[in-house]
C-alpha cells in the first residue's frame, strides 16, 4: 500500500436529479407498485399500510411532509396490489397534491383536522387483511421486508442520490475555503447548514470538530470551541427522501505532525474499505481488513473507538455496519464508510455496483491521496491547507 503525492483533480459534469414527476418518477412508482403487489401476495394480505416517515418518503419517491409537529397526525401511505393512496389530514392533502406527488398516480383519502388519522385508520382495516410497517394489533407486522425493499435503489434514486450529495460535499468544502480563524465551531455549522438548506437539503446531523476535540469525541457535535490550527467537518444532509454524508478537514498553516499522521491512517483504513466494497461482500470481513491497516498503522485498537460505516438510504442508516452483521452486500446499497483514527476521520458515501463503488460525495477542487491496495487505486480527500 503506497500513498503518492498530492494532486488536484477537477470535478465532473454535475449530476442532475429527475426533475419531472410525469417521467423517471412516475416510472419508479410504478416499478414499486409491482413490488407492493408481490408483497402482499406473499404475505397474504390485501392492503399495505405504511405509518414510518422513511417508508412514506420511499413510496412516495421523494415525497417529504412538512410542518407536522405530531408524528401521529403525520400523512402516510397506502397500497393495494394496483393502486395507491395518500392518507392525509385536510391541512395537509392540498399541499402534498400541489407540491410533492401531483401527477404520480395517488388517490387521496382525508381526515378532518379535529378528528384525528386513528378514526381513519381503523376504518380502513375493517373487513381487510392489512400488512404493516409497525406491529399493530390484528395486522402482519412487514417491517423487515419493507426496509430490504427500500435498501436497493433504483437507477432514479441513485441519480437523486448523486444530486443530494454533491450538494452535501459542496457545503463542507467551500465553507472549508471560506472560514476563518477565530470562528466557532457553532458559527461554522450554521454556515454549512446555510449552504444546505440554501439549495434544498434538509441538515440532519452536523459535526465540526477544532483542534483535536475530535481525538476525545469523536462524535463531536458543534460547541462554542473556537477554531484556531485545524477542523474536521462532517455533514448529513436529506432530500428527495434520501441522506448522504460526507467529511472534510481544513488545517490553517501546516498540519501539526501527529494530525498529518492520524489523517493519513484514516485515508488508508477507508481505501481499504472501498476495495471490499462489492455485491456479496460480508461485512466482517471487510472490518476485519481494516483493523489489519489500522495495526499497521500503530492504531489497532482505533476501530473500537466509533462505527466504522452504515448502509444510508431512506433512513440515515438503514444498516450499522459490525463485526456481527450477517447482511451481505447487495447491489444497489448505499454506504457511507467513515474510518477514523485520533482526531482525523476519512468520510464519504457511495453506491455499491457490479463495477465497484461509486462515489456519491464527490470533491469539487480538493486535495486528493492516491492510495493503492490490493493492486487497484483509490483516491481520498486529504487535508486543505490554507
Amino acid at each position: 500500500m503506497s500513498v503518492p503525492a498530492e494532486t488536484l483533480v477537477q470535478p465532473a459534469a454535475p449530476a442532475q436529479a429527475p426533475a419531472e414527476p410525469a417521467s423517471d418518477r412516475r416510472a419508479d412508482l410504478d416499478a414499486k407498485q409491482a413490488q407492493a403487489a408481490v408483497l402482499l401476495r406473499d404475505a397474504g394480505c390485501e392492503g399495505l399500510l405504511l405509518l414510518e416517515p422513511e417508508n412514506f418518503a420511499w413510496l412516495t419517491a421523494g415525497g417529504t411532509p412538512r410542518g407536522v409537529l405530531d408524528p401521529g397526525e403525520a400523512p402516510v401511505v397506502y397500497y393495494s396490489a394496483e393502486q395507491r393512496w395518500v392518507i392525509s389530514s385536510n391541512v395537509d392533502s392540498q399541499r402534498l397534491f400541489d407540491e410533492e406527488i401531483d401527477g404520480l398516480g395517488f388517490q387521496l383519502k382525508e381526515w378532518p383536522w379535529h378528528w384525528g388519522r386513528e378514526q381513519l385508520l381503523n376504518d380502513l382495516g375493517q373487513g381487510r387483511k392489512l400488512a404493516c410497517d409497525r406491529a399493530l394489533p390484528g395486522v402482519v407486522h412487514a417491517a423487515e421486508q419493507v426496509r430490504a425493499l427500500r435498501r436497493v435503489l433504483t437507477d432514479y434514486q441513485r441519480a437523486c442520490l448523486l444530486a443530494l450529495g454533491q450538494i452535501v460535499a459542496h457545503a463542507l468544502e467551500a465553507t472549508c475555503r471560506t472560514m476563518t480563524t477565530g470562528e466557532s465551531e457553532r458559527e461554522i455549522s450554521a454556515q454549512i447548514s446555510h449552504r444546505l438548506l440554501h439549495r434544498g437539503v434538509q441538515p440532519v446531523h452536523i459535526s465540526v470538530a477544532a483542534d483535536g476535540r475530535s481525538r476525545l469525541y469523536r462524535q463531536a457535535g458543534a460547541t462554542s470551541t473556537p477554531i484556531q490550527r485545524y477542523a474536521v467537518l462532517t455533514a448529513t444532509g436529506r432530500k428527495y427522501g434520501l441522506h448522504a454524508t460526507a467529511g472534510r478537514s481544513v488545517c490553517f498553516g501546516q498540519p501539526e505532525p501527529l494530525f498529518r499522521q492520524e489523517h493519513n491512517t484514516a485515508c488508508k483504513v477507508s481505501a481499504t474499505y472501498l476495495a471490499s466494497s462489492w455485491p456479496d461482500a460480508v461485512p466482517s470481513e471487510i472490518l476485519l481488513a481494516g483493523r489489519r491497516v489500522y495495526l499497521i498503522c500503530g492504531s489497532e485498537h482505533e476501530w473500537m473507538l466509533a462505527p466504522q460505516g452504515h448502509v444510508t438510504g431512506y433512513a440515515p442508516v438503514e444498516l450499522r455496519i459490525t463485526p456481527s452483521t450477517g447482511d451481505l452486500f447487495q447491489a444497489g446499497w448505499a454506504v457511507t464508510w467513515n474510518a477514523g483514527a485520533g482526531a482525523a476521520s476519512s468520510c464519504d458515501t457511495f453506491v455499491l455496483s457490479n463495477e465497484g463503488p461509486v462515489l456519491i460525495t464527490p470533491t469539487e477542487t480538493w486535495p486528493l491521496k492516491r492510495i493503492r491496495v490490493q493492486g487497484a487505486e483509490f483516491v481520498r480527500p486529504d487535508l486543505l491547507t490554507r
